[in-house]
C-alpha cells in the first residue's frame, strides 16, 4: 500500500522528499530546481506537491506542478505497482478538483504512469517531447565564434520580450501573450543573476540563462537563437561561455534538450555535456 499525501508547506515537503531527489542530482535538476524556486520566492502560485510513501514510511516518490505546467514526476517502485499510485493521484487530483496537461518524468515512468491514468480515466495521449538530461563538469575547449557574452540589462528588456516569445513558439510547449512575455522579460532582468545575451560587434545574435539552482549545480535553459543568426555557431559560444562562468560558483551544469533536434543535442556534447537520462514530456487530451 502507498500513501499519497498533499502539501501546501514547500519546506516541508522539501525537507521530506530532498533525499529521494538528491540521489540522482542531476536527473531531478527540475524538482528540486523548482523546489528551491518556490522556497525563496513567490513565483510559483498555488503548486501541487504530493508526496508517495511506502508502507514503512519510507519516501518513494514525488509529484510537482506549478501551474499551468506539466505533472513532474519521480518515483521509485516496482513497475506493478505504479497503477495503485496512479489510483491514488486520481483520487486527489478528483477531490481538490485538480487537472494537469499530462506527465514529465524520466522516459519509461513517464509512458507507466500515462498509461494507468488513460486506463483508469479514459483519457488519450500524445507524446509532447523527447527530451534527454545532459550534466557536465568540465567544458571542452571548443573553437568560439566571433562576438561575446554581455549580462542582459534594462536596455534589453523589448529585445528579450521577442526572444521570449519566439523560444516559446519554437518549443511548442505553451503560448505567451505580449503582456506575458513582457513581465517575464522584466523579472528576467530584475530577479535573475544569469542571464545573457552573445553580441557580434553590437549586435544580439543569442542568449542563455543559468537557473533552477541545486545544491550542487544549476541548470542552463532558455538557449534561444533567431533563425536570421543560426547555424553561425553563436548558441554554442554564449553556451559554452555561460557554463564556464556558472562552474565557478557550481559543481556541474544540466541541461534539458529536444531528441528530435540532433543538431542541439550535437551541440552539447561537443561543449562537453554528458547524457544523464532519457525524458519525456507526454500530453493528455
Amino acid at each position: 500500500m502507498y500513501k499519497l499525501t498533499a502539501f501546501t508547506d514547500v519546506k516541508a515537503f522539501h525537507d521530506k522528499a530532498y533525499s529521494l531527489l538528491m540521489e540522482d542530482e542531476a536527473a531531478n535538476n527540475l524538482p528540486l530546481g523548482l523546489l528551491n524556486s518556490m522556497i525563496s520566492s513567490d513565483k510559483y502560485q498555488n503548486p501541487l506537491l504530493l508526496l508517495v510513501e511506502n508502507e514503512a514510511g519510507s519516501v518513494v516518490g514525488a509529484f510537482i506542478m506549478t501551474p499551468p505546467h506539466y505533472l513532474v514526476s519521480t518515483l521509485k517502485v516496482k513497475k506493478e505497482d505504479i497503477h495503485e499510485i496512479v489510483k491514488g493521484l486520481q483520487i486527489v487530483c478528483e477531490n481538490r478538483g485538480i487537472t494537469f496537461p499530462g506527465f514529465l518524468a524520466e522516459k519509461e515512468l513517464a509512458f507507466q504512469l500515462t498509461h494507468s491514468w488513460c486506463h483508469l480515466t479514459g483519457d488519450r495521449y500524445h507524446v509532447k517531447m523527447n527530451q534527454r538530461v545532459y550534466q557536465l563538469d568540465k567544458v571542452n575547449d571548443i573553437p568560439f565564434s566571433g562576438g561575446k557574452m554581455v549580462s542582459a540589462g534594462e536596455k534589453h528588456v523589448e529585445l528579450l520580450t521577442r526572444w521570449i516569445i519566439g523560444f516559446v513558439e519554437d518549443t511548442g510547449e505553451m503560448s505567451f501573450s505580449q503582456e506575458e512575455a513582457l513581465d517575464r522579460a522584466r523579472d528576467m532582468i530584475d530577479n535573475e543573476k544569469y542571464v545573457f545575451i552573445w553580441e557580434v560587434d553590437g549586435e544580439p545574435v543569442s542568449m542563455a540563462r543559468g537557473a533552477r539552482r541545486t545544491e550542487n549545480g544549476i541548470t542552463v535553459n532558455f538557449v534561444y537563437t533567431p533563425r536570421e543568426w543560426r547555424k553561425k555557431g553563436y548558441a554554442s559560444s554564449v553556451v559554452a561561455e555561460l557554463s564556464r562562468l556558472l562552474l565557478k560558483d557550481h559543481s556541474f551544469c544540466s541541461l534539458y534538450t529536444d531528441m528530435d533536434n540532433p543538431t542541439s543535442n550535437k551541440i552539447y556534447m561537443e561543449i562537453g555535456y554528458k547524457p544523464v537520462c532519457d525524458s519525456m514530456m507526454i500530453s493528455i487530451v
